[in-house]
């Protein structure tokens, strides 16, 4: 893969491990054992790989081609510590602003199964459902499930629009409610199991880092880890 340094080894094999020790435990970088290496080198090298795509490769790479007939779309929301706030050059760095504090939103698509097939990151305020296109767009399938709040007519037009079986039920405020397979609907705990997974990983559940693009990494990385699980 381009962009990795190949020529030592056992120096890579330590670097990823120091990378999954962060996402597991959720220590900063400075707090590292020394068996890693130095901090600081890490964390650059880290940088440089969520700059370059190189996680997101590795996330796309474990992407299962089977299951796709059926996707399930939802996103959860991450807590942000406040020293997440404040990246150079300013900009959102899907950051937002609630009672709660700082929040990130991950919306995923997953398959049948409860595999990450995409995602992306919003500042936590986001509605779900304006980011339901952008996720289902480049992905071909049958069938889409989802909870209320993808209840909306512009997300059921594009839906028939592509042939797609829509199984959403109808929000409460709908005057005449449409009906949904509820057998198929009850599947849809496998991507509220695939949440409970990755916020096993600490980093992922209380964001710590001011870019986007490094936050990213994290996340490819543990979809990546967690399809590697699941995997038959």
């Amino acid at each position: 893969m381009p962009g990795i340094w190949k020529r030592d080894a056992e120096r890579l094999r330590r670097f990823v491990e120091a990378v999954v020790y962060v996402l597991r435990t959720g220590v900063a970088w400075e707090d590292l054992p020394e068996r890693f290496g130095k901090p600081n080198s890490l964390y650059r090298r880290f940088r440089r790989w969520s700059q370059h795509g190189i996680w997101d490769a590795l996330f796309v790479g474990g992407i299962p081609e089977d299951g796709l007939e059926t996707v399930m779309v939802d996103a959860t929301i991450t807590k942000a510590q406040r020293f997440a706030s404040g990246a150079r050059g300013g900009g959102e760095e899907d950051l937002g602003r609630s009672r709660g504090g700082l929040t990130t939103k991950i919306h995923v698509l997953v398959d049948r199964r409860g595999r990450p097939v995409c995602y992306l990151l919003t500042p936590g305020q986001a509605a779900d459902c304006r980011q339901a296109e952008t996720l289902l767009e480049d992905v071909a399938f049958a069938c889409l499930i989802g909870d209320r709040a993808y209840d909306t007519d512009a997300i059921r037009a594009w839906c028939a629009e592509h042939g797609i079986e829509v199984v959403i039920p109808s929000k409460r405020s709908r005057k005449t409610p449409i009906p949904h397979d509820r057998t198929r609907y009850r599947t849809r705990h496998r991507i509220e199991n695939l949440f409970c997974r990755v916020k096993d990983y600490s980093r992922i559940v209380l964001r710590k880092d001011k870019t986007s693009r490094s936050y990213a990494g994290f996340v490819s990385l543990a979809f990546a880890l967690i399809n590697i699980q699941l995997c038959p």
